[in-house]
């Protein structure tokens, strides 16, 4: 890692910090439709099924883009340039779903969306990866991927609900493609490349030889990352897609309640993915996706069966969010420790692929197709499902928390990549 200054003004805590915002606000910019959609829905005269494909659509473009995207700056070893533009595009792309008046409009906008923010996360902690000290690469990774709770799920439906009742549902997506062209110009003009090879950081510009490409997934690890992946999305996507609608129809809260029943499980989720990958460096990654990915399938059988107070559900969203706890630590975490830091970003796109793909695109279109025919219930027996996946396929993975090796005694060296000058 480069050298920086210390105390609290080095480098490390800068890009720590740009990236928490920049992945949170892209999170806004994607969640914030699901809060946006009982305005929506009315206006654009959109069913069960339709809200549902528009989240499939930004997911299917999110994944492709995601992996090609990712593994281009890998064997280009050039990350700033890639993330800086995705960042203006995705701005763009946010101010282009106000201007819906359609539903192939808004398919075609939130395509748009999906395609540029997808290399975001990966990028982003490719970016962390790089300056952490190995003491604070959990709690680092762990505290950019919170960010999607914090402004996504805890700022967003206060927002974007309030700008909606105030203004129209339009301006919501309007003032929110402006804090990604502030971030991309910070972006420009502090951002260092991140040094993932170890000649990076000097004058010569090395890239990772394409013949080692295939070391992003040699390891058992990204494999059945995949796999979670996709029971992790089908647990996210069909639970937060169909929970505002499912509120307001269901039990007949007004969409002000319906905000504050989601803020506060984004307050759970900021506060679990601070902690769970913290306790990870600690009791070691496996053991926790094992005991909480159990626990995350309980959460929407209980939105699904109870139907009590927004008070009470306030309490139980908080305590039932544990899932986006457990997401930075088989998402980013696990896969920088498991491969060469040089392909660390594919390794990492190639599990959000998989998991878009199928958990994020396949589902949400199944899930409102159930929500319309069988019963609205059906897309939390479906998020039920997806992490009760993810907690039988966490017995497989392959413990790498340094810590917890370290009091095994056991000592796990990744290999390296050869290096050719760009």
């Amino acid at each position: 890692m480069r050298e920086a200054r210390a105390g609290f003004w080095r480098y490390e805590n800068f890009i720590v910090t740009a990236m928490f915002f920049t992945y949170g606000f892209v999170m806004m910019d994607r969640l914030s439709i699901t809060f946006l959609f009982p305005f929506m829905a009315p206006a654009l005269k959109l069913s069960e099924a339709q809200m549902g494909l528009s989240v499939s659509i930004l997911s299917i473009c999110w994944a492709i883009s995601s992996w090609l995207f990712s593994s281009l700056s890998d064997l280009m070893n050039s990350k700033k340039k890639f993330f800086i533009a995705i960042v203006i595009v995705f701005s763009i792309a946010s101010f282009s779903t106000g201007l819906a008046t359609s539903l192939s409009i808004l398919l075609l906008a939130r395509g748009l969306m999906g395609a540029a923010e997808g290399p975001v996360v990966t990028l982003a902690q490719a970016a962390v990866i790089a300056d952490s000290t190995p003491q604070r690469r959990g709690f680092n990774m762990g505290l950019v991927q919170s960010s999607t709770a914090l402004l996504g799920s805890v700022v967003a439906p206060l927002l974007v609900v309030r700008i909606a009742e105030s203004m129209g549902w339009q301006y919501a997506f309007y003032i929110l493609a402006v804090p990604g062209i502030v971030v991309a110009l910070i972006l420009m003009k502090y951002m260092k490349e991140p040094a993932l090879i170890g000649e990076a950081g000097s004058h010569v510009h090395v890239r990772p030889k394409l013949s080692d490409y295939k070391l992003a997934f040699r390891h058992r690890n990204i494999w059945l990352g995949m796999i979670i992946s996709i029971g992790f999305m089908s647990w996210l996507f069909a639970f937060t897609t169909f929970a505002p609608t499912f509120f307001t129809t269901v039990d007949k809260f007004t969409p002000s309640q319906v905000s504050l029943i989601m803020s506060a499980m984004g307050i759970g989720s900021f506060i679990w993915g601070l902690v769970l990958p913290y306790l990870s460096d600690h009791v070691g990654r496996k053991p926790i996706m094992i005991i909480f990915g159990f626990i995350a399938a309980i959460s929407p059988a209980l939105v699904a069966t109870l139907h009590v107070g927004v008070g009470t559900f306030m309490i139980l969203a908080f305590f039932l969010a544990v899932a986006q706890g457990y997401a930075p630590v088989f998402m980013s975490i696990i896969p920088a420790e498991s491969i060469p830091r040089a392909f660390v970003a594919t390794a990492m796109s190639s599990i959000v692929l998989v998991g878009e793909l199928f958990g994020g695109t396949l589902v949400p279109t199944i899930a409102g197709t159930l929500a319309d025919t069988v019963s609205p219930a059906a897309p939390f027996w479906m998020a039920a499902g997806g992490s009760f996946l993810v907690f039988l396929v966490s017995f497989g993975l392959k413990e790498t928390a340094p810590l917890k090796l370290k009091k095994k005694g056991i000592v796990y060296e990744v290999p390296e990549v050869e290096v050719v000058e760009a």
